[in-house]
């Protein structure tokens, strides 16, 4: 059976078990087809509570595949090191999980610092590395000066790139890597989980009154996803029936702070719930409770909880930025500029007023299972390892006959 190493900073971890949900999924999905062993680097100064775990490497069989979580040694703010750090960080556990599991080709989940360590260490062990692309990875750290040199390099090692989104294809083209070699493939969506259900059910189990409107957002509390610009299109929705509409904030994140003080300036905070980071089997109730559901974003690749709500049968407001086009058309949703407040506050009206059938959302996901990116990955995997293999009885012949 086919061995795959993985590499990645965005996976559940014993004490953030929410981090990088979707890559747990599609893990997963890839784990029923070859056997997969993963390195998760956590920060050292996310450990500063837990200094024994520097000493002692955590490992976990928790998710269902094999995990170690080394401690990764970067300087903080210098960020043009930050993918040589994590590959010193790594080497040494990955030698010793390549003396028991001698893996054939090495997958990374993001583009930098991942994709780029993980390239140096597929030259060490001599096998090709797949990296998947998945959005800021390559929208914004490439324009920052001193990673856009190693990422660049990085993908150019790598023998596929695999993109969630057409544009995040163009993208990868645009840093140097060859057409040939970079595929698109949408992340799936668990269609048994997020389906569609009873609204009133969902708000009942979460606390919520049955007779208010709802938009839901999920996410990281950061600039990036632009809930800044949603609490301004909130305090601009002051018509009449306004007043009944309410925001769930589904996430947590360094502006959280600022946004509830916002809210509360525009007269909006009794409809702003704040609700944290939730576990991932609640997702789906805070989708299904919603009427609409709302990213804002300023950077988006292609992100997993739009397919999610879409597949929950909910419309989607969001932002015309990196895929979002690609998933929500005038079938299933409504986009608007991004930073634009009184652009989504139409957005978000035009959506509430509009009747909306959640079989036909439901129908615009193209993948309502995991399985197809599993066996689609795998496949992409195959292909690199049997090109490799090519590439290296090549070398090897002009080396015997030179």
């Amino acid at each position: 059976m086919t061995r795959v190493l993985i590499l990645s900073n965005l996976y559940p971890s014993p004490h953030v078990p929410t981090r990088g949900t979707f890559n747990l999924q599609g893990f997963r999905a890839l784990s029923a087809y070859c056997a997969t062993r993963i390195v998760v680097p956590v920060l050292w100064w996310e450990r500063a509570r837990r200094p024994l775990e520097w000493l002692v490497t955590p490992r976990s069989k928790a998710t269902g595949i094999e995990a170690v979580y080394p401690s990764c040694w970067h300087v903080p703010q210098v960020h043009p090191l930050h993918p040589w750090t994590m590959h010193a960080s790594v080497s040494g556990y990955v030698r010793r999980i390549h003396r028991e599991f001698p893996f054939d080709a090495i997958l990374a989940s993001w583009a930098c610092p991942d994709g780029v360590a993980a390239a140096r260490l597929a030259q060490e062990f001599n096998c090709p590395v797949v990296t998947m692309v998945l959005g800021t990875d390559v929208n914004a750290l490439a324009a920052h000066p001193g990673l856009r040199r190693p990422l660049e390099w990085g993908l150019q090692q790598a023998a596929k790139v695999i993109t969630v989104s057409g544009a995040l294809r163009d993208r990868v083209v645009e840093l140097g890597v060859a057409p040939e070699r970079v595929l698109v493939q949408h992340n799936g969506v668990d269609g048994e989980r997020f389906r569609i259900r009873d609204s009133q059910a969902a708000r009942k189990r979460l606390g919520l009154a049955p007779e208010r409107r709802l938009v839901t957002f999920v996410g990281n509390l950061v600039h990036e996803k632009g809930v800044d610009v949603l609490i301004e299109a909130m305090g601009e929705l002051r018509g009449p029936g306004d007043d009944t509409l309410d925001l769930a904030l589904v996430g947590a994140g360094g502006m959280a702070e600022t946004l509830r003080q916002r809210a509360d300036a525009l007269g909006i905070g009794q409809r702003v719930r704040f609700c944290g980071r939730r576990p991932h089997e609640e997702i789906a109730d805070w989708i299904t409770a919603a009427d609409l559901f709302c990213l804002p974003s300023r950077r988006e690749g292609c992100p997993n909880v739009v397919l999610e709500a879409l597949a929950s049968g909910r419309p989607v407001v969001a932002s015309r930025v990196g895929g979002l086009p690609e998933l929500v058309t005038d079938e299933s949703g409504v986009l608007v500029p991004s930073e634009n407040p009184s652009a989504l506050a139409d957005g978000l009206r035009a959506a509430l007023e509009r009747a909306w059938q959640p079989e036909a959302l439901r129908a615009t996901v193209p993948c309502l299972s995991w399985d197809e990116f599993g066996r689609t990955l795998h496949e992409t995997l195959e292909t690199a390892i049997q090109e490799h293999r090519q590439i290296s009885v090549a070398a090897s012949t002009r080396r015997a006959t030179a």
